[in-house]
Order: structure tokens, then C-alpha cells, then sequence
């Protein structure tokens, strides 16, 4: 059946309407962008034009170049602070040290006398305690009396060998006369024996033999006197060096016994401040035990330093010690004095081995002694005390001044 002109005209309509329904929308989609992008670049315009009116204004421009200013000042103080810092090496491992002198008395006993406080100053010299020295000065009569017996003794034994001397001269002088008595005797003898028998009885000659040989027996006998007494002046010297060995030992014993009676009393070595000191009288204490520490008041700063940090590091470059305790508020003057020839950990209890188990590198420390100047606490409080132990910043200069 054909379709009449207005049928298709009509359909053409009905087909057209959703294709311009979605144009319509997709036209309302562009405006809004369009009109979205024309308002944001608006916005811009308008944040531009707001901010070049707000820099035109003079205060405002002021600011920009105070903030401008301050950004360059700090890029210079940081490039300042850089080169700066290159010039030292800084390290907080660092600490007061003084000399401690820990005390002990020379021999054991009881406490009889207390003649300082913990905390107290005291000069080189002063007294800090007495032990009860009673037993001690027996023990001095008693080697003075074994001395004095000694050296008599020597003077008996003397005495004896100017004797046995004498006796020795004495027998000399006998066996002298007897071994001539014995010669006579002797040349009698041999004249009786050559006259004949009818010039000399033969009763003369016998008696004559008889008196030779009786001679020359007491000659002998002189001769050994002479040996014996020999012998005891001998022994006599002998007895002299031993008793001058007694005469010795009694008076190392007598001075032992006065070295052990002034090692009752316990001085200061070293002028200095009491410390760790809680002693009573009637204590009782020995040799070897520390009853007192002296602190001395010399100081000196141990820095411990990076193995890194010690390349540029020479004795005699200026430091700058700051104590913690006083919170920075005084640079102390000090000098690079030396470096220990060793790191800590050689000098430890229990040195590293490196040898066994995993080895793993670590940076050692080596210990670094610093000297304070003379005029190093001129300007410190005066009632602030530097004890040892206290914790210090130390600033080394490896670099001089440009």
C-alpha cells in the first residue's frame, strides 16, 4: 500500500526529534565548558591583576624585600657557618680530668685519730688520720734494745780478736825462744857428739841428745801454739763480721719498725680536695685499701676524637672547651697538648680481636689530652668548682684564621 507524502513527511519529524534532543544537549555541555575555561582564566586574570595591585603597594613591596633579604642572609650565614665549621673538629665525648690520689695506709690498724672531713681542702703535708700506735712503738723499743745488744756484742767480739791478736804475737815470741833453745841444744849435741870417748863421758853426750831432742819437742810444740792461737784470732774476725751482720739487721729492723710507726699517720701527697673519705676512729683498715681520695686541683680536658677527625690535628693548635654544666655560657681557652699513642679500645680490659668470629668495621676513638691556658677560668664564676667527670664540648682548630 503506498504511503501518502504527509506519512513520510511525518516520519522524517519523528526521526529528527531525538537527534536534535542529544545536539541540544551536547551545545548546553560545550557552553558550560566554554563557559567554565572562560571563567577560569578569568580567575587567573583576576589573581594576576589582585597581586600586581597588592605588590604595587609600598608597604607591601617593603615586605617582599625584607622576606628577600632574610632568605639571602640566611644562604650567606649558611655558606658562612659551613666554611666556618671546616676550620674545627668538634666532639661532645669529651670530660674533665684532674689528678685523684687514692690513699691507703702503709701498715693495718685501728683509726685513733680523724683530722679531716669529706669535702675538705687540705695542703701537701697535712695530717688525714692516725692509727693507735701503741703495738708500733713496742715494736721500736724492742729493735732499739735487740740493736743495742747487737753492737754490744760487736764490741765483745772486738775485744776478743784484739786478744786472740795478742796471743797470736805472744806465741810467736815463744816458739821463737823455744826453736833457739832447740838449736843450742842442737849444736851442743853435734860438738858432744865429736869429741871422743875418752875427752867426754858418754853420760854428758846422752844427756846432751837428750836435752836436743827435748828442745826441738818444745819447738814444736811453740810452733803449734802458734797455729792454734793463729786459728782462734781467725775466728775471732769472724765473730766480728758476724756480729756486724746483727748490728745490720737490728738496725734494718729498728728502722722498719720507725717506718711502720710513721705509717700510722696518713698525709697528703698533694694539695687537693677530700673526697670519698668515711672513716671513723675505731675503724679498722689495711694496707692496700683505699680509705681517701685526694682530688688535686690541676685540670686537664680528655677529648675522645673520631679516627676521621685526627688527620689535620697537631699538638699545640688552640681549643675551645665548653663545660655542659654551665650551659655554654664560657669559652675556656685550652691548647691540643697531645695524642695518645693508641686507641681506646687497645687499652681497654677487653681488647677487640679482629682476628675472629665476623669482623665488622667500627670508628675507633683515640683518647686527646687538652691543656687549659694559664688565663683559662679568668673570667669563670668563682664559686663554680670543675670537678672531674663533668661532661665538655671540645672545639679543635685544624685550620688557622684566612
Amino acid at each position: 500500500m503506498a504511503r501518502s507524502d504527509d506519512d513520510e513527511r511525518r516520519d522524517d519529524k519523528d526521526g529528527d526529534r531525538p537527534n536534535e534532543g542529544r545536539s541540544d544537549g551536547a551545545k548546553q555541555g560545550e557552553d558550560a565548558a566554554d563557559k567554565d575555561g572562560e571563567s577560569g582564566d578569568e580567575g587567573e586574570d583576576a589573581r594576576k591583576r589582585s597581586f600586581g595591585e597588592w605588590i604595587k603597594r609600598p608597604r607591601n613591596k617593603l615586605i617582599v624585600a625584607l622576606v628577600a633579604l632574610a632568605v639571602l642572609g640566611a644562604i650567606i650565614w649558611g655558606v658562612l657557618r659551613y666554611l666556618e665549621s671546616r676550620k674545627w673538629q668538634t666532639t661532645a665525648n669529651a670530660y674533665i680530668q684532674a689528678p685523684i690520689a687514692r690513699l691507703s695506709p702503709g701498715v693495718a690498724g685501728h683509726v685513733g685519730q680523724v683530722f679531716v672531713q669529706d669535702n675538705q681542702m687540705v695542703r701537701a703535708g697535712q695530717p688525714i688520720l692516725r692509727l693507735s700506735g701503741a703495738s708500733f712503738e713496742t715494736s721500736v723499743a724492742r729493735a732499739e734494745a735487740e740493736l743495742a745488744q747487737a753492737r754490744a756484742q760487736l764490741v765483745q767480739a772486738r775485744a776478743a780478736a784484739r786478744a786472740a791478736r795478742a796471743q797470736v804475737s805472744e806465741s810467736d815470741a815463744v816458739a821463737a825462744a823455744r826453736a833457739a833453745e832447740a838449736d843450742r841444744a842442737r849444736l851442743d849435741y853435734a860438738r858432744y857428739a865429736s869429741l871422743s870417748a875418752e875427752a867426754l863421758a858418754e853420760q854428758q853426750r846422752d844427756r846432751a841428745a837428750g836435752e836436743a831432742r827435748s828442745a826441738a819437742a818444745t819447738a814444736a810444740a811453740a810452733r803449734r801454739a802458734v797455729s792454734t792461737q793463729a786459728a782462734r784470732a781467725e775466728q775471732a774476725e769472724a765473730d766480728i763480721a758476724a756480729a756486724q751482720a746483727r748490728v745490720r739487721q737490728a738496725e734494718t729492723m729498728l728502722a722498719t719498725a720507725r717506718l711502720n710507726q710513721g705509717d700510722t699517720l696518713l698525709v697528703a701527697p698533694i694539695a687537693g680536695r677530700i673526697t670519698q673519705f668515711d672513716i671513723e676512729p675505731g675503724d679498722y683498715v689495711r694496707p692496700g685499701t683505699a680509705v681517701v681520695a685526694l682530688v688535686g686541683h690541676a685540670r686537664w680536658v680528655e677529648a675522645n676524637f673520631k679516627e676521621n677527625q685526627l688527620r689535620l690535628m697537631r699538638v699545640g693548635q688552640p681549643v675551645e672547651v665548653t663545660i655542659d654544666a654551665y650551659g655554654g655560657d664560657y669559652k675556656l681557652p685550652a691548647v691540643l697538648d697531645s695524642i695518645q699513642a693508641g686507641t681506646g679500645s687497645e687499652f681497654s680490659a677487653l681488647p677487640r680481636q679482629n682476628a675472629t668470629a665476623n669482623w665488622v668495621e667500627t670508628v675507633q676513638r683515640v683518647p686527646v689530652r687538652i691543656r687549659f691556658r694559664p688565663d683559662a677560668f679568668r673570667n669563670f664564676p668563682a664559686r663554680a668548682d670543675v670537678v672531674p667527670g663533668l661532661s665538655v664540648e671540645a672545639r679543635v682548630r685544624v685550620r688557622p684564621e684566612d
